[in-house]
C-alpha cells in the first residue's frame, strides 16, 4: 500500500510540474547494482534466469540516484511479474555515441499490438490474469517514462506479440569532464581503483547479487573469490587466504556471524577482516555486527563507495585521506 500511494504521489508531481531532480555524476553501473538488488528476490521467488551484460568501464551519467534506481527498478519487477516461473531476463549496457543504452528484455507474455502503443499510459496494463492480480495499478511504466525524459533520455517498449516476451530499451546521455550544474547534493565520484589490491571473499547465496559484486570489485583491482554457501566458503579459505570477507548475514546453513566464528578459526582466514551484508540496518543490527567483530555493517541495496571504503586497508584509508590534507 505504501508503495502504490508514493507511486500516485510521484504521478500527482509529475501531473503539477513538481518534481525536481537531484542531479549528480554518478556511474550507472552502481544504479543498476541497485535496481537488481532490488529485484532479485522476485526474480529468485519465481525462478527466473537472469542474465547481465554489463559494461566494463565507468558508465557516468548526470541524473538522480533515486530517480534513475526507481526507472530500472520498475522495468526489471516488471519483467518478472509477466514473465513466468523459470523464465529468462536479461540487462545489457551499451554505450556508443555520447549515450547509453539499457536493454531489459524477457521471453515472457509479450505485449499486443493495441496495446503496444498506449503501454506508457497512465493505469494502462497488459493482460494479467488470476497468477498476477496483485500486479499494481498501472503506474510503474509512466513513471519510468517521465523520469526518463526528465533525465534528457528516451524508453521504447517493443514485443513481436503475445507470448513472444518484450523488450524495454532506454537512451540516455553519458557525460564526462568536470560537473558544471548545480546540484542540492554533494556529488558522489564513480567507483575509483583500489590503492591496495586485497584478497577478497564474497558469501551470498543471492547469485546475481553476488557475481555483480564480483565483477565490480575486480575492476577497481582486487582479487574476488566469490562463493555461494557457507560450505562452500569454508573449504575455500585455505587455499585463497582472504584479506577480506563479505558476508551476507542471511545465508542458508548457517547465518553470516556464525560463518564469520568458523572463518577465523581457519588458518587461512584467521587474521581477515569482516564485512557484514545485509538486508536490516538498525541500530541493534549494527550493534551485532560490532560485537561479533566485523569492521564494517553494510545494507542492501549496497553503496558501492561504501563497499569500496570498507574493503581498502585501514593504513590506505589514511593515506588517501593524508593526499586529500
Amino acid at each position: 500500500m505504501m508503495l502504490l500511494v508514493d507511486d500516485l504521489l510521484d504521478v500527482s508531481r509529475i501531473a503539477r510540474g513538481k518534481v525536481e531532480l537531484r542531479t549528480q555524476r554518478i556511474d550507472l553501473r552502481g544504479i543498476l547494482a541497485k535496481a537488481i538488488e532490488i529485484a532479485s528476490p522476485l526474480f529468485e521467488q519465481r525462478n527466473h534466469h537472469f542474465d547481465l551484460r554489463g559494461s566494463s568501464q565507468p558508465v557516468v551519467v548526470d541524473g538522480d540516484e533515486g530517480r534513475l534506481t526507481q526507472i530500472f527498478a520498475n522495468l526489471l519487477t516488471n519483467a518478472a511479474k509477466y514473465t513466468d516461473p523459470g523464465g529468462h531476463i536479461a540487462l545489457s549496457v551499451a554505450v556508443a555515441d555520447r549515450e547509453v543504452t539499457v536493454e531489459v528484455r524477457d521471453d515472457g507474455i509479450g505485449i499486443s499490438q493495441d496495446l503496444l502503443s498506449r503501454v506508457f499510459e497512465l493505469f494502462v496494463q497488459g493482460y494479467q490474469g488470476a497468477q498476477r492480480a496483485a500486479g499494481g495499478l498501472g503506474l510503474g511504466l509512466t513513471l519510468v517514462r517521465n523520469f526518463v525524459e526528465l533525465h534528457g533520455g528516451t524508453v521504447t517498449a517493443q514485443s513481436p506479440g503475445l507470448g513472444r516476451g518484450s523488450t524495454f530499451t532506454v537512451r540516455l546521455p553519458i557525460v564526462d569532464g568536470p560537473r558544471t550544474g548545480k546540484s542540492r547534493e554533494r556529488p558522489r565520484s564513480a567507483p575509483v581503483a583500489a590503492s591496495t589490491g586485497q584478497r577478497v571473499l564474497i558469501v551470498d547465496d543471492n547469485e546475481d547479487a553476488r557475481m555483480l559484486l564480483a565483477e565490480i570489485l575486480s575492476q577497481v583491482g582486487h582479487d574476488v573469490l566469490a562463493v555461494g554457501d557457507p560450505v562452500e566458503a569454508l573449504h575455500a579459505v585455505d587455499a585463497f587466504h582472504p584479506d577480506v570477507a563479505v558476508l551476507d548475514i542471511g545465508l542458508p546453513v548457517m547465518d553470516g556471524f556464525e560463518l564469520a566464528a568458523h572463518l577465523r578459526a581457519k588458518p587461512g582466514c584467521a587474521a581477515c577482516r569482516m564485512v557484514a551484508l545485509t538486508g536490516y540496518g538498525q541500530a541493534h543490527d549494527r550493534e551485532r555486527s560490532m560485537q561479533a567483530g566485523f569492521t564494517a555493517h553494510l545494507v542492501k541495496p549496497v553503496d558501492l563507495q561504501q563497499l569500496i571504503a570498507a574493503i581498502r586497508p585501514p593504513g590506505a584509508a589514511r593515506d588517501a585521506t593524508d593526499a586529500r590534507r
